[in-house]
């Protein structure tokens, strides 16, 4: 009985010593809890700075390639065999050296013919102006002819007038028996035969009117055909000139200085326009992507090479011409070489949403090959901007807020930004409350309070305690001494 009692009393007691224990330990804790909790109501404490006036730099790089400043693919513009090739790959070529003469021996005499028949056409020109001047000639004989008969009708009208008066005279004078009517009858046959003859140079004028007539219309005629003919010489002329131009195809010459990259000439090689020269190595480099198009020659202008950087939408419109740019090519040389943008694509790529912009090198000495691997950065300079640090912005979705102070209570304030570095943020315009006709943005002036620091725990209108602004540091502050605003 008694171990029995012992082991019930000391459960017993167990149980009431942790009771205890409880009921002591807890109202301890408790105390200690409502002493170093902080209290719920009281507001976190905010720094606040001003928009300041700062210099940003932000760098755009991109891993590219090396690019001539011209590459041709020479293929020719005519069907021929391969008479003789010049150069080689790796050969130096100024402008207009021939670089391959192609053999299409129907070409050369068609264009001999054309111009053979040029010279048949001047030859007939020559003629048909010898027919002008003959009747030309014949025009001025015939007016001649025409002038004489009229004054041939003049005498016999003078003849017949005279005539005529004396018949009169002498029929007064046969009343009078003064004069013999023999006489009268004489003067009248003259008469007769003198309004006759009137009658007949009146007629030969008509028909001297006529050759003139014909004599003018074959001058027109012979001077229409020389025009025929001058036409005919033009049109000869331009067929022989455009087989002139068709024989000049068949000396491929080079389109600029530059380095031959490619050859796949062979001597008496047939070659089409469309696809090159088909007997060519389906593994040879520059093949069309369809890999069925082969040109006889690669030409690259290497006296200025080119690298592209292509710029995220966000940055587009701060790079231009004249931007300053570096290029690293170490396959040429392990360092920097300033530069700049000579020109961008001016619109965006609607696949990839950037903005192509080219970086220009000068190659004098050709030891900057194209193909060679090159990294191009493009420098975004924005000097004297306002400008807050970059964690003092929140953002939903595209649009930037950041915290304004108000009469002690943080205000989400939407803001339009521009160019970062990472550390630092543009800041162009806020949004203010809207009114009638305008759209509620203002510009960034300097008067606005921005906080800065811990904003994690700040919520739309939540009231805030001011602390004493801090020095400037990474990423925080900024002082807005000159000496800033001169940086």
């Amino acid at each position: 009985m008694c171990p029995l009692n012992l082991r019930s009393f000391r459960n017993r007691f167990s149980w009431l010593t942790f009771g205890l224990l409880v009921v002591l330990v807890a109202p301890g804790c408790e105390k200690e809890e409502k002493v170093t909790a902080p209290s719920v109501q009281e507001p976190p404490t905010v720094q606040v700075m001003q928009p300041q006036y700062r210099r940003i730099v932000r760098i755009v790089g991109q891993p590219s390639f090396v690019e001539p400043y011209e590459r041709t693919s020479i293929f020719p513009k005519v069907s021929g065999y391969i008479k003789k090739w010049n150069v080689d790959i790796g050969d130096k070529v100024k402008k207009g050296d021939v670089l391959c003469t192609l053999y299409v021996p129907e070409l050369e005499e068609d264009r001999e013919t054309k111009w053979r028949t040029v010279k048949l056409d001047q030859e007939r020109v020559r003629l048909a102006e010898q027919l002008v001047k003959v009747a030309e000639a014949q025009v001025k004989a015939a007016k001649a002819a025409l002038k004489e008969a009229k004054e041939i009708v003049e005498k016999y009208k003078s003849d017949t007038w005279r005539w005529e008066s004396e018949v009169n005279r002498l029929e007064r004078e046969v009343k009078r028996a003064v004069v013999d009517p023999q006489v009268l009858l004489e003067s009248q046959n003259q008469y007769r035969m003198s309004k006759a003859a009137w009658m007949a140079a009146e007629a030969d004028v008509e028909k001297k009117a006529a050759d003139l007539l014909k004599a003018e219309e074959a001058l027109r005629e012979d001077q229409i055909d020389v025009d025929v003919e001058k036409a005919r010489v033009r049109v000869a002329e331009s067929d022989a000139k455009r087989l002139d131009a068709w024989v000049d195809y068949l000396t491929i010459p080079a389109p600029y200085d530059g380095v031959i990259v490619a050859r796949n000439a062979n001597s008496w090689d047939f070659v089409l326009p469309r696809t090159g020269d088909p007997t060519a190595d389906h593994n040879a480099p520059h093949l069309s992507p369809s890999g069925q198009a082969a040109p006889i020659y690669v030409v690259d202008r290497t006296d200025i090479v080119r690298i592209f950087v292509d710029v995220p939408e966000a940055d587009a419109n701060y790079v231009r011409v004249g931007s300053k740019a570096r290029v690293q090519i170490k396959g040429y040389r392990d360092e920097w070489i300033p530069s700049y943008v000579v020109r961008t694509a001016w619109a965006l790529n609607v696949k990839s949403r950037t903005l192509r912009a080219e970086i220009d090198l000068r190659n004098l000495n050709n030891e900057i090959l194209p193909g060679m691997y090159a990294y191009g950065k493009v420098l975004i300079e924005r000097d004297n901007v306002r400008a807050v640090p970059a964690n003092a912005l929140i953002y939903n979705g595209d649009q930037a807020y950041y915290w304004s102070y108000e009469n002690g209570h943080a205000v989400q304030t939407a803001v339009q930004v521009g160019v970062s570095d990472g550390e630092w943020i543009e800041v162009t315009n806020r949004q203010v409350p809207a009114k009638a006709g305008e759209e509620g943005w203002v510009p960034i002036d300097g008067t606005e309070q921005v906080i800065v620091g811990n904003i994690a725990e700040l919520s739309e209108g939540c009231a805030v305690r001011l602390e004493a602004p801090a020095l400037p540091h990474e990423g925080g502050l900024a002082s807005t001494a000159p000496a800033a605003k001169k940086e």
